[in-house]
């Protein structure tokens, strides 16, 4: 045996594998329009690599639908949307970026949410201070709700 098996010569493996398989690059063709536009532009603009951002977005829209649809295979074989992904490269790839930059709209939306929770949970609190009196006079619930996150 002339070949030493390290974690490198797996790696360059996976990857020749991979490529011989798909007969190159990612087949973004497979996507709407408007996600290949967005694929081809992250990758332009920030050299992200064109498979890390394609799977990133197969990713996010999995994160978008969720549990709100299922696929039914057959009689009581219900499968979700949900995927789960390992992007395999390299170290300095640019594997992180893409999947960040998919996430992004998510992350965002969590954080108002919660800042917006956050500020209905003070003003509960607040309530909670006055008296029934106090609250009835500012026009408020005479027992306030705690929000719900």
């Amino acid at each position: 045996m002339s070949d030493k098996i390290t974690p490198q010569l797996v790696l360059d493996k996976a990857i020749d594998h991979c490529t011989a398989i798909t007969g190159g690059g990612f087949p973004i063709s497979l996507y709407p329009s408007k996600i290949q536009r967005i694929i081809r532009e992250v990758n332009d603009c920030y050299g992200f690599p064109v498979d890390y951002v394609a799977a990133a977005m197969l990713v996010a829209v999995s994160v978008a639908i969720g549990n709100t649809h299922l696929a039914r295979m057959k009689e009581g074989w219900d499968e979700s949307a949900i995927l789960y992904m390992a992007l395999i490269g390299r170290p300095g790839a640019n594997k992180s970026h893409p999947l960040s930059f998919a996430m992004r709209p998510f992350v965002e939306q969590d954080y108002e949410q919660n800042r917006i929770y956050e500020k209905q949970y003070l003003e509960y609190l607040e309530q909670l201070e006055m008296s029934r009196k106090e609250r009835a006079e500012k026009g408020i619930e005479v027992c306030p709700r705690e929000p719900v996150r």
